[in-house]
């Protein structure tokens, strides 16, 4: 069996019988409120404050802390063994049993446990037999108090909150080709930040941890920046609008997709592309997350979008997806980092669609 891993997640590559693929996440009850609520409303149309985005310590201070919730997270680990290699912009610290990567300012980092994950297919369990949605939240918030309480820190009015569980499953049939099985072997939770109620959508504010079948943790990860609201507001659109911008943004004609049901929906006759479907969408403060963000940007709000484009008919239907997010306030402060919002601004070389789509100027470096 070979193992292969990659930054954001494992992948398991088991040759010739078997292979593991992640099932599909399951979004939470709170989750599935927040995109109601978005399709219906957006944010509706009130007043938010801005925000600065910092790291709360440095990469260097962000390994000690790590480093110290390793050993603390199993004794025969040993720290002052590994090895150390800096990246562009990240910092690499690995022995033969885990690995460690801190990126950028220190506000991100992921863990693999390899002793871990090694014996997941020595605990495999019958789909119907993968941790419940409440099991894994209670399992996910009791190691972020034990392990990461000094790293994922709540500040004024924050809550985390559970956002997406799933499973990764297991296949394989016999060398004989006369029976086959699947199996769960690791159960995942992601946690997002919530600021007076209002949640951080895109990559950014997300606490992803993975357990095994007998308990023990495979892999944590998190982008957890602190944020602080400025003197300055931000008044936000309404979902006509929201939805308006996201035609825009993917070049259709329409001036608003069109709502059927749960979904929003683009009619044939209105796009050359065929039907285009809306099937999600989250509206709250937006972080792209650490390998997108421009850490000398505000934080404004913004809705990320989830669109399906049905092209042909018949025998002859083909499916492309594309996700991004738009710009949720009236007026659009710089983030040259999110093209989304540069185009708006017309800083991609376009020019802005209208006066309400201005920046506000940039507060002043103290």
């Amino acid at each position: 069996m070979r193992h292969q891993f990659t930054s954001a997640a494992l992948v398991f590559n088991i040759l010739l019988t078997a292979g593991v693929v992640p099932a599909k996440a399951e979004a939470t009850a709170r989750a599935e409120e927040n995109a109601r609520r978005s399709l219906n409303t957006a944010l509706g149309e009130r007043t938010l404050p801005i925000l600065s985005r910092s790291s709360v310590r440095t990469p260097e201070a962000a390994l000690s802390v790590l480093t110290d919730s390793i050993k603390k997270l199993n004794q025969s680990f040993s720290v002052d063994r590994a090895t150390r290699e800096a990246q562009r912009g990240r910092l690499l610290v690995s022995t033969n049993d885990w690995r460690l990567t801190i990126f950028g300012d220190g506000s991100a980092a992921e863990f693999l446990n390899l002793t871990a994950s090694s014996k997941a297919h020595e605990n495999r369990l019958e789909p119907g037999r993968k941790m419940s949605p409440e099991a894994l939240q209670a399992a996910g918030r009791d190691f972020i108090a034990r392990y990461l309480m000094n790293t994922i820190v709540l500040g004024p009015a924050e809550r985390l909150e559970p956002e997406l569980t799933s499973a990764r499953l297991e296949g394989g049939v016999a060398a004989d080709g006369t029976s086959s099985y699947s199996a769960v072997v690791a159960n995942r939770i992601v946690f997002t930040r919530e600021i007076d109620g209002i949640p951080v959508v895109g990559a950014g504010s997300k606490v992803t941890i993975t357990f095994l079948n007998d308990g023990s943790i495979e892999s944590f990860r998190y982008d957890w920046p602190q944020y602080v609201a400025t003197d300055r507001t931000q008044a936000t659109v309404d979902i006509s609008e929201v939805l308006n911008r996201v035609s825009r943004t993917v070049g259709l004609r329409a001036q608003s997709l069109q709502k059927d049901g749960d979904q929003s929906t683009l009619s044939p006759e209105q796009s050359r592309r065929g039907k285009t479907t809306l099937q999600g969408l989250a509206c709250g403060y937006y972080d792209p997350g650490i390998m997108a963000r421009d850490p000398d940007a505000p934080v404004q709000t913004g809705c990320y979008y989830h669109l399906v484009e049905t092209r042909g008919e018949g025998e002859f239907v083909t499916k492309a997806a594309r996700s991004g997010a738009v710009p949720a306030g009236q007026r659009v402060e710089i983030d040259r980092r999110w093209p989304e919002a540069a185009r708006m601004l017309g800083l991609d070389g376009s020019a802005a669609p209208d006066a309400t789509e201005r920046p506000v100027p940039p507060r002043e470096r103290q």
